[in-house]
């Protein structure tokens, strides 16, 4: 499987403390919660060799905002240059004084709040902590007041499936910048989890509002063999690594396979060692031979590796014809796009590094995507490329990975 030459995402568990108590916890370590100590200066020491690669770090736990040097860890992380993103389930000890020390940074920070239902008893179905539902709407508010970008995470559960256009609602509501739908991935949650019908059923309301204007994506990819939609394929292993509370590399958060640690080895060695390869092949077989496969990458490993029949739920047969959701769009043709991605040479040719995005592209589109530097227009650039750079273009733009200069 192609990936990267070393990673460009970074998820950085800082402590396995969390105040909510979630069944379906995505971190592998959630039932014990053994102490993690790692002080700043630790974590400053294990990340100054990877952090010059890294295009986008995300903070996570456990809940990160429970280290007590969250902001220490927080400056060191944005000062590399980094998209930024905290993890967080929006339940602060003291929620003014952390919003106040979060605008220092908030040009350069985004929050991904968890939210897990659009009322009290589908969210703490989840979190089990009665009370955390108003409390995370009330400081997603605080934040919003205070100019700090924020996107709600939910998880389709047994109890909210139904709730997919009321999250939205909620959302609009209180005015953050849009909802990631997560599927459920762990061992089987009778009673939490929801039933193959009800996820299809969310999933199509999923896709009929990201028809529309409303700011809806996916957090996770969702096989296409199970219903042809616009997720993405899982970059873990191919873009992103997670780094846990003891310096452990893993495939992703929800992966329990340690590829070993940086205390030992550097990044470089683990993301190309035996280990990692490994964890890359284990997709089944027949899944390399589905039409679908390079949109899909065959669904999520970590899932397999949970569940005792080694099978992803969600899979279904191969597919012998894939044709993606599309929509039409006109781009803006006097505006002038400037490149909001990094650029990575890789063997295959140019990794174009954006926020959450990971787009490879032939050496031979090089002279498009460099002249996507605000000095020609959509209109000037598609009659200079043709088609297949307009092509190009369109996807970039709607990633958010190109700007008008």
């Amino acid at each position: 499987m192609l990936h990267l030459s070393l990673p460009s995402v970074y998820t950085l568990e800082l402590t396995s403390a969390c105040n909510n108590r979630c069944p379906g916890c995505s971190n592998v370590y959630a039932a014990d919660r053994p102490p993690a100590l790692k002080s700043a200066r630790d974590w400053t020491n294990l990340l100054t060799t990877i952090l010059p690669d890294a295009v986008q770090v995300r903070l996570s736990g456990g809940e990160p905002t429970l280290h007590p040097e969250f902001f220490a860890i927080l400056g060191d992380v944005v000062s590399s240059g980094a998209n930024v993103t905290i993890f967080t389930n929006g339940r602060w000890h003291n929620p003014a004084r952390f919003v106040a020390s979060l605008r220092e940074w908030r040009d350069s920070v985004g929050l991904l709040v968890s939210l897990h239902g659009a009322t009290a008893t589908s969210h703490e179905s989840f979190t089990k902590v009665p009370g955390s539902f108003q409390e995370t709407v009330d400081n997603v508010r605080l934040v919003i007041e205070n100019h700090i970008s924020v996107m709600l995470s939910s998880i389709i559960t047994h109890h909210s499936w139904n709730e997919v256009q009321a999250v939205v609602n909620l959302a609009q509501q209180l005015g953050v910048q849009g909802v990631a739908f997560n599927r459920y991935l762990g061992e089987p949650l009778p009673g939490i989890e929801p039933t193959v019908d009800e996820m299809r059923i969310a999933l199509e309301t999923i896709q009929n509002l990201a028809a529309t204007d409303v700011r809806v994506k996916y957090g996770i990819g969702i096989p296409q063999c199970f219903e042809i939609n616009n997720s993405e394929g899982c970059l873990a292993g191919v873009a992103y690594v997670t780094i846990d509370p003891w310096g452990n590399v893993r495939p992703c958060n929800h992966s329990p396979t340690i590829i070993g640690s940086l205390h030992e080895h550097s990044m470089h060695d683990l993301w190309h060692s035996d280990e990692i390869n490994a964890w890359r092949a284990l997709m089944p077989a027949e899944c390399t031979t589905c039409a679908a496969y390079s949109v899909c990458h065959g669904g999520c490993r970590a899932v397999q590796e949970l569940r005792a029949d080694r099978r992803d739920p969600l899979r279904g047969e191969p597919l012998t014809e894939y044709l993606p959701p599309q929509e039409i769009k006109e781009l803006p043709a006097s505006l002038r796009p400037r490149r909001n991605f990094r650029i990575r040479e890789e063997e295959f040719g140019y990794a174009l590094l954006g926020q959450g995005h990971v787009i490879p592209v032939a050496r031979e589109a090089w002279q498009v995507v460099n002249a996507c530097d605000g000095a020609m227009s959509f209109a000037e650039l598609a009659a200079q490329f043709g088609q297949p750079g307009l092509d190009l273009l369109g996807e970039l733009w709607e990633l958010g990975m190109l700007d008008a200069a």
